[in-house]
């Protein structure tokens, strides 16, 4: 799957949510007037450029994709490196403080909200989370070192994750405690049709 059609899948989540199908007009509004969409678009080029283009193309357009880099992290709050493993349909719920590791890796249709940080620790720093498909991770929640995270998970706002979740459980706290294995169905709406 090329990084266009994973963004294609990540704008998808967005209209998913309009009861009916939205207009042209109202796809394009949506896209222009959402912040976490120019986060995730600018994400998906980094990785195009990084995976799939030539090296003309890279070098040619290294220097404007570093400044929207730049920009995006400054302007909206969402740092998102090129590196990070993200499947198709990534969603942010809103923006502002959100920081993924460029070690991370997260399923398809992963929901994340804002002030969310996944990232390393421990010696070394060379491990980051690993989230299943479906995962819903709630405001202000953290996400550190070397765990898994299983599919269907859901994480709650400010919760301190720091250690494996098994599928379909419901964590929250700090440190993070499975209360239920409910999982994040009712939570993520995704498209009826890709």
């Amino acid at each position: 799957m090329t990084a266009r059609d994973r963004l294609r899948a990540d704008i998808a989540r967005y209209f998913s949510l309009y009861p009916t199908p939205p207009s042209r007009y109202r796809r394009m509004r949506t896209v222009m007037e959402t912040e976490a969409i120019w986060a995730i678009s600018v994400f998906r080029w980094g990785q195009y450029l990084q995976r799939e283009a030539s090296g003309f193309t890279r070098l040619l357009f290294k220097f404007p994709y570093q400044w929207a880099e730049k920009w995006i992290g400054l302007r909206v709050g969402i740092h998102i490196f090129p590196d990070a493993q993200i499947g198709p349909g990534f969603y942010i719920g809103h923006y502002g403080g959100i920081w993924i590791s460029p070690l991370a890796t997260l399923g398809a249709n992963c929901n994340v909200g804002p002030g969310v940080v996944i990232g390393v620790a421990g010696k070394g720093r060379s491990k980051a989370p690993t989230l299943g498909d479906r995962v819903w991770v709630g405001p202000g929640a953290v996400l550190t070192g070397q765990i898994t995270v299983g599919s269907g998970a859901v994480i709650a706002a400010n919760s301190l994750v720091t250690s494996n979740l098994p599928d379909n459980a419901v964590a929250i706290g700090v440190p993070a405690r499975v209360i239920s294995y409910t999982g994040s169905a009712n939570l993520i709406q995704l498209p009826e049709h890709p």
